[in-house]
């Protein structure tokens, strides 16, 4: 059975959706709060009206970001719980439709998209002035150990929700792969509304976001699993910690290069980031020897 079938085994009720779902909100709530509560303890205000700078300047770059990643981890411990013993299916069922889960489909697609964002960012660094080198010893030791050890874990619960979950629940329910895949990368873009990269750059970026949960659905849907969209989103997210940060976006890091650009994205370079969807999705097809493309949306 594909990947994207295997929630018709034990389809979630109503109910178990419900449970799920509202599990996984009130830990993510509630791991958020650690950030409010730390920040409160060193300004002596709530924070509630705060912008991520206003945290960064207070408790500093890494003690935010680990706080703005800890709700997803409880939220993926969370919910791979809810899948065994709410839904009582097995937890491989929401990660790929193979019998083991396949770590080599996910090295080979982190370790592309790594490849092709160093040089698209080397290109970047040589013909802009706005790159500022920002290396720091202590700092970036501190921030690698948070990439490695925690940014898998929040691109991974994002990919189990839209790609394993949302995607197979939709599935089971209308009955087409197209209609899945296109549903879930809506809803997978919607939810990055409130991202300050929407309100600093405009609106016009939710294509992007929009178009990258549909890429994703689609990795997932013709290789059978979440290997390939898990590889391609913990890279994206890992180096953009690493390389390159600016004062704008939700993750602001002590990143090796602070691009001090202003915050714009013209309606080119969306479409030159869109285009790569396409050349990655032919890339992949060709490595692992797809059907013709056709065939999966039915």
């Amino acid at each position: 059975m594909r990947f994207i079938d295997l929630s018709s085994r034990s389809p979630g009720s109503l109910s178990q959706v419900f449970l799920t779902l509202s599990i996984v909100l009130f830990v993510y709530f509630i791991g958020g709060m650690g950030l409010l509560l730390d920040y409160s303890s060193f300004s002596g205000t709530s924070g509630g009206a705060c912008e991520i700078s206003d945290f960064t300047n207070i408790l500093g770059n890494n003690r935010v970001l680990f706080w703005l990643l800890l709700p997803f981890v409880l939220a993926f411990i969370v919910f791979l719980l809810s899948i065994k013993w709410i839904h009582k299916r097995p937890i491989l069922s929401v990660f790929t439709g193979r019998k083991v889960f396949d770590w080599k489909r996910v090295f080979t697609s982190f370790f592309l998209i790594i490849i092709l964002l160093t040089i698209l960012t080397c290109v970047q660094v040589v013909y802009s002035d706005t790159f500022q080198w920002n290396f720091r010893l202590d700092h970036f030791l501190v921030l690698l150990c948070l990439a490695i050890l925690m940014i898998p874990i929040q691109t991974t619960i994002e990919e189990l929700l839209f790609r394993g979950y949302l995607l197979q629940g939709l599935k089971n329910k209308l009955g087409s792969n197209k209609h899945a895949v296109i549903l879930a990368g809506i809803v997978f873009g919607l939810i990055h509304y409130g991202n300050p990269e929407i309100e600093a750059i405009g609106n016009h970026v939710l294509l992007y976001y929009v178009a990258s949960g549909v890429f994703l659905g689609c990795l997932a849907l013709f290789d059978n699993g979440l290997e390939l969209s898990i590889g391609y989103h913990a890279a994206n997210n890992i180096f953009t910690a690493l390389v390159v940060s600016n004062n704008w976006q939700v993750f602001q890091t002590d990143a090796l290069f602070i691009d001090h650009a202003p915050p714009e994205l013209s309606w080119w370079a969306l479409l030159f980031l869109l285009s790569l969807f396409p050349f990655l999705l032919y890339i992949f097809k060709k490595i692992y020897k797809w059907k013709p493309l056709k065939e999966y949306w039915t």
